[in-house]
């Protein structure tokens, strides 16, 4: 199972490197600090695989310790090893540990092996405060009485129309209206107003239905609806293992299960199962295309395509390492591609190759803004800015530490900054800083419901409502 809070993994690294004594060690000229980033363990081969994802590893494999147990090293790279599990390892929770070939350690990371037991039983609602006093009533001023109405008077004949005068000079330009979708929205002035409210253990990603928010509970196995109006609850409902992403196709929320490899169809109207399909392994990214739903497999380096109508399987495509979010701009899917730092474009119709991009480190996230792909790169504390059309690269913008999710509100770009507990908005036309704003704790998951910015909070089990 893989840890989800990576974020948090660097911060401890970057603290103990900072004021241990051990630091002494890592001053050798040419060394490269170890760090380990996230885990997944694979389950269907014989004997179970780990993955580890990091940097420093050296090209020459070192040593990997589960617990006091050392593993069997199968491959190994400077990014990534893969190592075979005792057959005797018993479900818990274990360190794991990596130690390169000069026996230079990484700081341990913590890895949950087996299935994450139900959830408990929701606790009781509390009272509702008493509703204030209404205040009294104005006084009313009389009503004067009503005049007598006139007699019509006759419609006279029509004047002949007059010759058209001269054309007057062009005016001045007048100053460019901001985009007409906000007159809806209301939102004219810099104010940052935020609310929150409790929803299932570490929420990971968020939707939007049209009315309700949609979020994935990954330690829970639930999806929680809460009403956008007022963040009122409407349900929880049951998924797979270690729910991972959430898209909506217009009628059912699709919800891809990270521990099983499967994705959950529900209905919006009423969160009751549809059905659930299989895909690849890992599965973490879904986007919904007009007509059918793309899964990003991440142990399995492809993305799935089915049909949303029933989910029947259409095709699997070969995407770079490690994909985690998928986006589509009309016309073709891009695909994140974790491990390798880079971004696939697919054609949406058959799945055939268009092209591969280079981003920043470690991308985790991708939007589309109507004419560019914005990609949050955790790696780097920064978003890439690449035209859609050809994928040719804009620019690269900074943000803040981790950056997981990333939204689009119809001018603005918005960053979820997983390891500063913040969210960044930036200026879609150029990438320039509006503001940061404080949000909950490991914030990931980000969505645009039209009026507001909501925040999957995955330390503190929140959503914020901005």
């Amino acid at each position: 199972m893989r840890r989800m809070s990576k974020w948090l993994a660097l911060t401890v690294l970057l603290s103990a490197l900072m004021v241990t004594p051990a630091m002494a060690q890592f001053n050798l000229p040419g060394f490269q600090p170890i760090w380990i980033l996230d885990t997944t363990v694979n389950y269907t081969t014989s004997p179970w695989q780990i993955t580890v994802i990091g940097t420093g590893f050296d090209s020459t494999a070192g040593k990997v310790t589960l617990g006091n147990t050392g593993l069997t090293v199968n491959s190994w790279s400077a990014s990534k090893i893969v190592a075979a599990l005792p057959p005797s390892v018993a479900p818990g929770s274990y360190s794991i540990t990596v130690t390169d070939r000069h026996g230079n350690p990484a700081t341990t990371f913590d890895v949950t092996i087996g299935t994450t037991g139900p959830q408990g039983p929701v606790g009781a609602t509390g009272p509702a405060g008493p509703i204030g006093q209404t205040g009294p009533p104005g006084t009313s001023g009389a009503q004067g009485p009503p005049g007598t109405p006139g007699a019509a008077g006759a419609v006279g004949p029509t004047g002949a129309a007059g010759a058209a005068g001269p054309t007057g000079p062009t005016g001045a330009t007048g100053a460019t209206l901001p985009n007409p979708l906000q007159v809806a929205l209301l939102r004219w002035y810099p104010a940052n107003k935020i609310t929150s409210f409790s929803v299932g253990n570490d929420p990971a990603a968020i939707a939007f239905d049209g009315e309700n928010i949609w979020v994935t509970n990954q330690y829970s196995g639930t999806v929680t609806k809460i009403k956008a109006s007022d963040g009122s609850l409407v349900g929880t409902y049951p998924v797979g293992p270690n729910p991972s992403g959430v898209a909506f196709d217009g009628a059912n929320i699709w919800v891809t299960n990270w521990g099983n490899g499967t994705v959950t169809k529900l209905k919006a109207s009423d969160g009751s199962l549809v059905g659930t399909y299989s895909v690849g392994n890992n599965p973490e990214g879904v986007a919904f295309d007009g007509a059918n739903i793309w899964v990003a497999n991440f142990q399995d380096n492809t993305v799935t395509k089915l049909l949303a109508s029933n989910g029947l399987s259409v095709g699997t495509y070969t995407v770079g390492s490690g994909p985690r979010a998928v986006a589509c701009d009309g016309a073709n899917i891009w695909v994140i591609n974790y491990g390798s730092d880079n971004v696939t474009k697919l054609q949406a119709s058959d799945g055939s190759l268009v092209g591969t991009y280079p981003v920043g480190h470690f991308p985790m996230a991708v939007a589309f803004d109507g004419a560019n792909i914005w990609v949050a790169d955790s790696g780097s504390a920064s978003v890439t800015k690449l035209r859609a059309s050809d994928g040719s690269y804009v620019g690269t913008y900074t943000v803040g530490n981790v950056a997981y999710g990333v939204a689009f509100d119809g001018v603005n770009i918005w960053v979820a900054n997983g390891a500063d507990n913040s969210v960044t908005k930036l200026h879609a036309s150029d990438g320039a800083l509006v503001g940061t704003y404080p949000v909950g704790s490991g914030p990931e998951g980000i969505a645009f419901d039209g009026a507001n910015i909501w925040v999957a909070n995955w330390g503190s089990g929140t959503v914020s409502k901005m």
